[in-house]
């Protein structure tokens, strides 16, 4: 699982996605409605992907069922 925290000091925005891959749809989504950032350059994702994305571990073991 993968989360987003918006790094912006005035924006709480936070989502999560299965992977990093669904979620850069989102996260684009909001840079652009919230921040007016609609052609972001590689430095910025780069940035973004490195200090507001980050994945969580999962607290279930591989193999293990409910």
């Amino acid at each position: 699982m993968y989360e987003f925290r918006c790094g912006s000091p005035v924006c709480k925005a936070h989502f999560t996605a299965a992977t990093e891959d669904e979620l850069m749809p989102e996260v684009a989504a909001h840079f652009a409605d919230k921040h007016r950032l609609y052609a972001p350059t590689k430095s910025i994702v780069a940035f973004v992907k490195e200090f507001t994305i980050h994945e969580i571990p999962s607290t279930t073991k591989a193999g293990a069922t409910s």
